[in-house]
This record gives structure tokens, C-alpha cells and sequence, in this order.
């Protein structure tokens, strides 16, 4: 399966969808816990061409265990092109907003214009239902999930199917791993 990615460069989010604060801990001056950073997270994405499937990524790491003595760096804020996975040993957490299908996947008369969007990752991913409904697309089988349901997902053939007439909002831990 050829490197997935559903990334747009040069679109913004539409108005209305999903802003996600970001809190990161850290230390003070005198060791003591705090946060030492509260933002709307600036790395939100438009996924397919499609400015209501919002991507927003919001942390990752390249190394595990993760540093946590190293200075404090937004890891979103660089020039590299932004991928789905983790790197080998790394993690990516980021939220999803999908938009129904029939808003983007198919045109005014029904008929389909965007493919559901089967890709593989190397890695496990924990899947978590925040608003919404969604299908999770297998090769053999289909399953709705309603907020607060989980899927662990490792590293197998799937897509996401929004066939409410609503967002779903879902967050993503993704840990490198293999494919099966």
C-alpha cells in the first residue's frame, strides 16, 4: 500500500470545527510541576482537500522512552512535511474531525466522488470516539462506535466512514510498531 497521507498544504480549516487546547507540563524555576504551555494548538490541518476534515496534531515523539529533560520544543514546529505514522520508536497523539461522508465523499446527485481512504500504519494506534459516530472500514467486517467507545488498531487495513449527518471527533494515540 503506497504512503498515506491526507494532508492539504494551503487550505484552513472551515469556521466552525473543532478548536483543541493544547496544556503541556513541565517545570519551574524551583523543579516544581506547572504548565508551561496553554494554546490553541496552532497545527490544525485540512485533511483531503476538505476544509471540514480537520487534523490537528498535537504532540509527537521520535524516541522511546520519551526525553523529558530536554528543553521544551514544540515538535509540530518545523518545516518537515507532516506524515500520518509515528517514526519507529516515536508516538503521535493528534484529534480528527471528520465531517459526514455525504458533506465530502459524494456529490449533489449521491454519487461517489472521494474513495474511502483504506491505508496501514506502522504502528498500534488507539482510536477514541469524543462526539459523534463513525464506522470503522475493515477488509471483512464494518463497526459503528459512538463517543466513549475505543479501537485498538494494529497496524491493519481500515478507513473511517462518517454516515451520520453529524461531525465526529475522535482522538489518536499512534506508538511505532509493525505491521502484522
Amino acid at each position: 500500500m503506497a504512503e498515506y497521507n491526507p494532508f492539504t498544504a494551503g487550505l484552513e480549516p472551515a469556521p466552525g470545527t473543532t478548536k483543541v487546547r493544547r496544556l503541556v507540563t513541565g517545570l519551574d524555576a524551583t523543579g516544581k510541576s506547572t504548565i508551561v504551555m496553554d494554546e490553541e494548538c496552532p497545527h490544525a490541518s485540512v485533511g483531503h482537500g476538505t476544509p471540514a476534515y480537520v487534523v490537528t496534531n498535537l504532540w509527537r515523539t521520535d524516541e522511546s522512552p520519551a526525553d523529558n529533560h530536554a528543553p521544551l520544543a514544540d515538535p509540530y514546529a518545523t518545516d518537515e512535511p507532516l506524515s500520518v505514522g509515528p517514526t519507529r520508536n516515536g508516538s503521535v497523539f493528534r484529534v480528527l474531525e471528520l465531517p459526514p461522508d455525504k458533506d465530502w465523499r459524494f456529490d449533489a446527485d449521491g454519487t461517489e466522488v472521494k474513495p474511502l481512504a483504506f491505508h496501514t500504519t506502522d504502528s498500534i494506534d488507539y482510536a477514541i470516539v469524543l462526539s459523534g459516530e463513525i464506522w470503522a472500514v475493515l477488509d471483512a467486517t464494518e463497526v459503528k462506535m459512538t463517543a466513549g467507545d475505543v479501537l485498538v488498531q494494529r497496524g491493519t487495513a481500515h478507513a473511517w466512514s462518517n454516515r451520520s449527518d453529524s461531525p465526529c471527533v475522535l482522538a489518536f494515540v499512534l506508538i511505532g510498531g509493525t505491521k502484522p
